[in-house]
């Protein structure tokens, strides 16, 4: 009986464990359904997309850019007309060249707003149409640079942030930029000033340098094959100061500017320096001579005899030298770094020439030659050098000649030093020539 009583309690506890069982896994049966519901109807539902803000401002412009700066007086003076410029974004703070500024232009002219807020390429994008309503603001200027801003410490300073709103105003959405006016740097005008122009056919004289110094904003230098020059100025906080100014030759853009009479050009970022010629690529070593190669790429000079040596040129970008006033009959040594030829099979060798004045005492007054066992310093006249085939500036020409084409392949695969030698018979009948040497390159 009592074994009876007890498989009786036992059976009832199953069924009732069972029974929930049921009843749970219905449930569970029941939410996992329901959430299958709603999650497709997640998935199937369409989403309403936002609306496109498209700003648009519903006055006109009353003005050019060009007959509002015409107004200024030179003195720094608030604007209480109804005033209304319009124009288009071609420079903003986006790589960090332009602090707090953007550049408006239209097609009279253009001019700098001073604006006290940040990251303003995210609402001014290049290519934006803007409306100023000037009322209110201030006309000044900074070094020459005629800009819209505000009044601060008695100078033309930004606009405070809380007022930005109700002056400067987005039209439209953002387009194309205006194009730059191609400009040669002899031509340049004030009229050009805070427009996106254009040089073509340009170089940097400083290749090899970073654009901007660590210390500060940088002015580093673009010439024209004329030798006109002018200032390219970046700040040490642009995205692209720690960048390497490229060799070669091409066409730079940027943004007019001026200071105390000097013209400067602004970069926006490296996309503004295209078409870009850069001997480097192909090349072993090439060094014009912008900078200092003493000082900067590695060259050396000897002096064997004589008190006149080879020096860098920095009037003309070029090595240079001269017997002229020398103590003695001159024997000096320019020579090129170590240059390793490992992997190039046809390697070339071209320079140019450049001479004046005859030595009528001195047949080879200067020949290029080349060593594979010069120790890199030191005394060159005890290792082994070969006289190479060059063409020569005509005797006392004054007029820069190519080298011609040097072949060095008998050279492939080995470290050389390439010298350039130079002599005079002595001064004191006045018998010396005077070499120059510019555009040096091996190209693979």
């Amino acid at each position: 009986m009592e074994e009876t009583s007890w498989q009786w309690c036992l059976s009832i506890s199953k069924q009732l464990k069972a029974k929930k069982m049921k009843q749970y896994m219905k449930k569970l049966f029941f939410v996992t359904a329901l959430m299958a519901v709603v999650f497709t109807s997640c998935v199937d539902e369409d989403f309403d997309k936002p609306d496109v803000i498209i700003p648009d401002y519903a006055g006109t412009s009353n003005t050019t850019i060009a007959d509002l700066k015409a107004t200024y007086t030179g003195v720094l003076d608030s604007i209480e007309t109804t005033t209304i410029i319009e124009g288009i974004v071609v420079a903003n703070d986006e790589s960090g060249n332009f602090y707090k500024t953007i550049v408006i232009q239209d097609a009279t002219g253009g001019i700098e707003l001073k604006l006290d807020r940040y990251d303003m390429y995210t609402s001014f994008k290049v290519g934006q149409r803007v409306f100023v309503e000037c009322q209110g603001l201030y006309l000044g200027d900074y070094g020459g640079l005629v800009q819209i801003g505000y009044i601060y410490n008695g100078a033309i300073g930004r606009i405070p942030d809380v007022l930005i709103d109700s002056h400067v105003y987005r039209d439209s959405l953002p387009g194309a930029a205006p194009a730059a006016a191609v400009v040669t740097i002899p031509t340049i005008t004030p009229t050009n000033l805070s427009t996106l122009i254009q040089l073509d056919e340009v170089h940097f004289t400083e290749p090899g340098l970073a654009f901007s110094e660590t210390t500060g904003t940088t002015n580093r230098t673009l010439e024209d094959a004329n030798g006109n020059q002018i200032l390219v100025r970046t700040s040490n906080y642009a995205s692209f100061a720690a960048d390497i100014i490229p060799d070669g030759t091409g066409s730079v853009r940027g943004i007019l500017s001026i200071y105390n009479g000097d013209y400067q050009l602004y970069i926006r970022d490296l996309n503004d320096i295209l078409n870009w010629y850069d001997p480097n690529a192909n090349s072993v070593i090439y060094d014009p001579f912008n900078i200092d190669p003493l000082v900067n790429s590695g060259w050396t000079i000897y002096s064997v005899a004589g008190n006149k040596d080879w020096y860098y040129n920095s009037g003309y970008k070029d090595m240079a030298v001269t017997a002229s006033g020398s103590d003695a009959a001159c024997n000096d040594y320019l020579i090129t770094p170590a240059i390793s030829l490992s992997g190039v099979a046809n390697p070339v060798l071209t320079f140019n020439s450049w001479t004046n004045y005859t030595d009528a005492g001195m047949t080879t007054p200067i020949e290029v030659l080349i060593s594979t066992d010069y120790s890199g310093s030191g005394d060159p006249t005890i290792a082994t050098w070969t006289a190479l085939s060059a063409t020569w500036s005509p005797t006392a020409s004054a007029t820069y000649t190519p080298s011609g084409n040097i072949s060095l392949t008998s050279y492939s695969g080995q470290t050389v030093y390439i010298a350039f030698h130079y002599r005079s018979s002595g001064n004191t009948s006045g018998n010396y020539s005077a070499w120059k040497i510019d555009d040096f390159k091996i190209e693979k």
